[in-house]
C-alpha cells in the first residue's frame, strides 16, 4: 500500500473520528440504528488487523529502524483484536455480566502503555515533537479507559459516562488527524 507513518495516523484518525461521533449521536438516541452498536467492536478489530499487518500497509514507504515499533504494534494489534472480539460478543447479547465490559478499559490502558513508551523511527522532525505526540496519544486514551470504566462499573452515574467516554476517544481520532512527522504533505517546517 505504501502508506507513510503520517497518512496511517491520519486514517485512523478519520476512522475513530467517525465511529465516535456516530456512537455519540446514537447514544444520545438522535440517531436509532441498531447496527452501530457493532461499530465499536468493527473499529477495534479493523485497528488490531491493521496494527498486526502495519509493515504491509507501509510497503516501500516504511521507516527505517522500525523493528521496535513493529513488535509494539503486534502488541496494540493483539489487545484490539482480542478486546473487539469481546464487545463484538457484547454487542450481540453474548456476554452480559458487567466484568467483561472492564476489558476494553483494561485494552485502552495497555495500548495507552504502548504509545506512552513507543519507539520512534527517522523523521523530519525533532525526536521530541514524535515523542511528546505518542504520549498525548496515551494519557487521552488513559481517560478514555477511565471513563469507560466508569461506564461500565454498576452505578448511579454509568449512564452518564456511557456517553461521557465518548468525549476522549473523539479526541484521541482528532489527535491522530493532526499528527505530524513533517512529511512532504506537511506545509511548516518545525525547528
Amino acid at each position: 500500500m505504501n502508506l507513510t507513518s503520517e497518512q496511517v495516523h491520519w486514517i485512523g484518525g478519520v476512522a475513530f473520528t467517525i465511529v465516535a461521533v456516530l456512537l455519540i449521536l446514537y447514544k444520545t438516541r438522535v440517531i436509532r440504528a441498531g447496527w452501530l452498536s457493532y461499530l465499536l467492536p468493527l473499529l477495534l478489530i479493523g485497528y488490531g488487523v491493521e496494527s498486526l499487518i502495519d509493515p504491509l500497509v507501509h510497503g516501500t514507504a516504511k521507516p527505517q529502524n522500525y523493528g521496535a515499533e513493529s513488535l509494539q504494534h503486534i502488541i496494540q494489534g493483539t489487545l484490539m483484536l482480542i478486546v473487539g472480539g469481546v464487545e463484538w460478543l457484547r454487542a450481540g447479547g453474548q456476554l452480559k455480566h458487567y466484568g467483561w465490559g472492564l476489558l476494553l478499559p483494561l485494552g485502552l490502558i495497555g495500548v495507552g502503555g504502548v504509545f506512552m513508551f513507543h519507539a520512534q523511527h527517522e523523521a523530519n522532525v525533532p525526536p521530541l515533537l514524535l515523542l511528546v505526540q505518542h504520549r498525548i496519544f496515551a494519557i487521552t486514551l488513559w481517560i478514555t479507559a477511565a471513563a469507560k470504566a466508569l461506564a461500565e462499573w454498576p452505578n448511579k452515574n454509568s449512564q452518564a459516562f456511557s456517553i461521557a467516554w465518548l468525549l476522549p476517544l473523539l479526541l484521541f481520532g482528532l489527535e491522530l488527524l493532526v499528527y505530524s512527522e513533517g512529511g512532504n504533505s506537511s506545509t511548516h517546517s518545525i525547528h
